[in-house]
C-alpha cells in the first residue's frame, strides 16, 4: 500500500488568510451560474450556446480554478515542501486577475462579446502565469520527496496539465475574437481544451489530493501503491498521444486513447468508493457522503462519454458535461471545503496558542448536510434539464442556494474562528513566522 500520508509540515502553512480569499470567492461564481440560467432558459439546449460555454466557465474558471489554486497555496508547502517564498504577495496579485478573468470571459462567451473574451482570457493567463512560475521556483526549492507519497510528483503533472489548458484556452479565445487560422477544426480543439481540463488538471489534482486527504480526513486505508505509481503519468501520456492523434486527424486512434482515458477515471472512482466502504467511520458525515456522489458521478460521467464515443445522441455530451463538472468536481470540492477549511480554522487557532474548539464544533454536520442535499437536488434538476428543458429554471434557482448556503456555511467558519481570537494580521502568526 502507498505511504498516502506522508510527513506533513503544518509549520510551513501559509496564513489562513492565502487559501481563504479564494473559497470565499468561489460560491460568488456558483451564484452567478444559477442566475445565469435563470436569465438564458436556453442554456442547455446544446453544449454550444452561448449561455452554455458561459455557465461552463463560470464553473470551470470562477469555482474550480479559485478552489482549487487557493487548496494549492495550502497544500504545496504542507505535503510537497514547496514553500512559496511570497505566498500573501502571490496571492494578492492572482485572486483579482483571476477573479476579473473570470467575469470577463464567461461574459464575453455568453454575451458573444470578443473583446471581452480576449480580455478575460488575458487575466486569466497572467494571474497563471504568476502562479504558476511561483509554483515552479516553489518545487526548485523543495527537498526531495521521493519515497514518500506520489502527491508531490502529481502535484508537477496536475500544474503541466494545467499549464497545456491554459494554453489551449488562450488559443481559443484568441480565435474566437480575432479569427486566428489553425491547423486544426474548431470543434476538435475545443474537445483538446476540455480533456486536458477534465483530465490534465482538474481530475490530476483531485486524484493527487484524494491520496492524502480521503484516508486522512474519511479515515479509509491508503490507495493501492499500484495505482498511485502509474495514474497520473498513465493520464499525461494518454493525454499526449490523444492530443497528436487528434491534431493529426486519426479518428480511430483517438477514439480508442479517449476510451482508455475515460477508463482511468472509472478506475480512480471505483478505487475512491471501494475504500470508502472499508472507512473505520461508524456514521458517515454529510462531506463523506457528498464524495461518494462526487465520485459515482464522475464515474457516469465518464460512462456518458464512452457512449457518446460510439453514437451521436446529443444528450450525451450535456449530461456527461453536468456530471463531471457539478457532480464530481463541484462535488468533490464542496466535500474537501467542508474538511479544509474548518481544519485550517482550527490548525491557525493552535498554532497561535489559543484554545480552538474541536472541528465539529467550527463546521456542524446540520447546516453542511442541509447544503448538500441541495447540491444534489440541483444536481437532479440539471440532468432533468437536458430532456425537459423548462426544469433548467428551477435547477439555476437551486444553483443559486446551493451556493449561497455554501458561503454561508463557510462564512460561518470564518466567525467562528475570528471569535476564538483569529487575526488576519500575518504579523501575529505564529511566533517566527514571517509572511509578505
Amino acid at each position: 500500500m502507498s505511504s498516502a500520508n506522508p510527513g506533513l509540515s503544518y509549520d510551513d502553512a501559509p496564513p489562513f488568510s492565502v487559501p481563504l480569499r479564494y473559497f470565499l470567492t468561489a460560491p460568488l461564481f456558483g451564484i452567478a451560474a444559477g442566475a445565469l440560467l435563470l436569465i438564458d432558459g436556453n442554456a442547455l439546449g446544446s453544449r454550444w450556446s452561448p449561455a452554455a460555454l458561459g455557465a461552463v466557465h463560470l464553473v470551470a474558471t470562477g469555482i474550480m480554478l479559485q478552489v482549487m489554486l487557493g487548496a494549492l497555496m495550502q497544500i504545496l508547502p504542507v505535503v510537497a515542501g514547496a514553500t512559496l517564498l511570497t505566498p500573501l504577495r502571490t496571492a494578492r496579485l492572482t485572486h483579482p486577475l483571476l477573479a476579473g478573468g473570470s467575469v470577463g470571459l464567461s461574459w464575453g462567451l455568453w454575451q458573444g462579446h470578443p473583446g471581452a473574451t480576449l480580455a478575460g482570457a488575458a487575466l486569466l493567463a497572467a494571474g497563471l502565469i504568476i502562479f504558476l512560475l511561483a509554483a515552479a521556483l516553489a518545487f526548485r526549492r523543495a527537498p526531495s520527496a521521493r519515497g514518500r507519497s506520489d502527491t508531490p510528483r502529481d502535484l508537477r503533472l496536475a500544474l503541466i496539465g494545467l499549464l497545456v489548458t491554459a494554453a489551449l484556452g488562450v488559443i481559443l479565445a484568441t480565435t474566437l475574437a480575432r479569427g486566428l487560422s489553425l491547423p486544426i477544426d474548431l470543434p476538435a480543439l475545443v474537445n483538446l481544451h476540455a480533456g486536458w481540463a477534465w483530465m490534465g488538471w482538474g481530475a490530476m489534482l483531485v486524484a493527487a489530493t484524494s491520496w492524502v486527504i480521503v484516508p486522512m480526513f474519511q479515515i479509509t486505508p491508503a490507495y493501492p501503491q499500484r495505482l498511485t505509481r502509474i495514474w497520473a503519468p498513465s493520464v499525461l501520456i494518454l493525454l499526449a498521444l490523444w492530443s497528436m492523434a487528434a491534431i493529426a486527424s486519426l479518428h480511430g486512434i483517438g477514439i480508442a486513447l479517449a476510451g482508455l482515458l475515460c477508463a482511468l477515471a472509472i478506475g480512480f472512482g471505483a478505487t475512491t468508493l471501494r475504500l470508502q466502504a472499508r472507512s473505520r467511520r461508524s456514521t458517515p458525515d454529510a462531506s463523506f457522503l457528498a464524495f461518494r456522489l462526487a465520485m459515482a458521478s464522475i464515474i457516469a460521467g465518464a460512462v456518458a462519454i464512452l457512449a457518446s464515443l460510439v453514437t451521436e445522441a446529443d444528450a450525451l455530451p450535456l449530461l456527461a458535461g453536468i456530471l463531471i463538472l457539478h457532480g464530481g468536481f463541484v462535488g468533490a470540492i464542496s466535500a474537501m471545503l467542508y474538511k479544509i477549511v474548518p481544519f485550517l480554522a482550527w490548525l491557525h487557532l493552535t498554532q497561535a496558542r489559543i484554545k480552538a474548539p474541536n472541528v465539529k464544533k467550527l463546521s456542524p454536520d446540520l447546516p453542511v448536510r442541509r447544503q448538500l442535499i441541495t447540491h444534489a437536488a440541483a444536481l437532479a434538476l440539471l440532468l432533468g434539464s437536458v430532456f425537459l428543458p423548462l426544469l433548467s429554471y428551477a435547477a439555476g434557482a437551486a444553483i443559486m442556494l446551493e451556493f449561497g448556503w455554501l458561503l454561508g456555511n463557510l462564512a460561518r467558519i470564518v466567525l467562528a474562528w475570528q471569535k476564538a481570537g483569529g487575526r488576519w494580521n500575518p504579523a501575529a502568526a505564529a511566533e517566527g513566522k514571517k509572511y509578505v
